[in-house]
């Protein structure tokens, strides 16, 4: 998967994304679109796609197998891949990259990209999304540019996001105020993440842009690059004074935490990442540490956890099982790196 390659500040950044929209030129916006319509805009995107070597699947015509996959690689929520309304994907050779055919507007190319590299996610979107341009008539206003469904991304049609991991200044009084205003400064915004059932998700927040409209793609990527460097340097300055402070809690909530993560038989998804949390902590500050570990790991673990199909059933509720599968396949994961350090 695109994630579990090497990428840059992987010790804050997980990944980069870029998400570019456009929709058709003489349609409604998919909320308000015939059946009919619905169909004939996917054929036109079907075709263009194809163009491009892209594979045309519909969602309702996907398996369990193939739903898992590209769910768990970020490209879609799980409501649309189940949505009562035709729903598809192109998807091509080039791991990280898709496109989303029927959500909130025609076309939604994603890009990812492991760690901090918001340049390469752009460059792969955007190469599609002027492919799509030169294949259709795109909705496009001289005035306020390229027309969505959502105020927000009028303009460019352009979301940039990062995940992160920020457990440091979660931890610090004051920190994430002074990295929150710093990204208002670029017309971002920083936010904690939730589960489905509400619960936060302990240390992990997504920054993102909010709007589009009046900035330019380059713009945007150039505040995207100081609204990350920013938060890479104030996260890792407040892990490493913690540690300095507290450098026994740290230590033994390390190695707890990796016990637990190594020789659990049951575990929910909220305490994982509360204890992978613990692991970010120690990772680069404990010389000579007791356990095999490294930030691949690390993260990879924290993508497959965020991100598991099967923990849920088709209406959306905590599969019983998934506690003592979820332990499973982090002590294989674990069992491994150990192997091979």
């Amino acid at each position: 998967m695109w994630y579990e390659k090497p990428g840059k500040d992987t010790d804050v950044v997980l990944s980069s994304k870029v998400t570019i929209v456009r929709n058709i030129k003489g349609f409604s916006f998919p909320a308000k679109m015939s059946d009919a319509d619905r169909e004939n805009a996917m054929g036109m995107i079907r075709q263009a796609g194809g163009n491009m070597g892209f594979n045309f699947i519909r969602c309702d015509e996907m398996d369990d197998t193939a739903k898992e996959d590209v769910f768990d690689q970020y490209y879609c929520k799980y409501n649309f891949l189940n949505s009562e309304q035709k729903t598809a994907f192109l998807l091509g050779k080039k791991e990280g990259l898709g496109v989303l055919l029927g959500d909130k507007e025609h076309i939604s190319i994603v890009s990812f990209v492991s760690g901090d590299d918001i340049l390469s996610a752009y460059k792969s979107a955007e190469e599609v999304a002027e492919n799509f341009e030169k294949e259709m008539e795109i909705a496009y206003s001289d005035k306020l540019g390229f027309l969505t469904s959502d105020i927000r991304y009028v303009g460019t049609g352009l979301s940039i996001s990062f995940l992160v991991s920020l457990p440091g200044i979660e931890k610090t009084a004051g920190a994430l105020a002074i990295l929150s205003k710093r990204a208002e400064k670029y017309d971002w915004q920083i936010r904690p993440i939730l589960q489905s059932d509400g619960n936060k998700e302990a240390g992990m927040f997504e920054i993102k842009s909010i709007a589009t409209l009046g900035v330019s793609e380059s713009d945007m990527v150039s505040r995207a690059q100081k609204v990350i460097a920013d938060a890479v340097k104030l996260e890792r300055s407040c892990r490493t004074n913690i540690y300095k402070k507290k450098t026994l809690i740290v230590e033994d909530q390390f190695y707890r935490s990796y016990a637990l993560l190594r020789y659990a038989r049951k575990i929910e998804a909220t305490e994982v990442l509360n204890l992978l949390g613990w692991l970010r902590f120690g990772l680069d500050n404990i010389k000579e540490s007791e356990v095999d570990l490294d930030w691949d790991t690390i993260n990879m673990l924290t993508h497959k956890v965020r991100r598991d199909y099967t923990a849920v059933d088709s209406r959306g509720r905590k599969n019983a099982a998934s506690a003592g599968i979820r332990a499973d396949k982090i002590r294989k994961a674990l069992k491994k790196d150990n192997e091979r350090g």
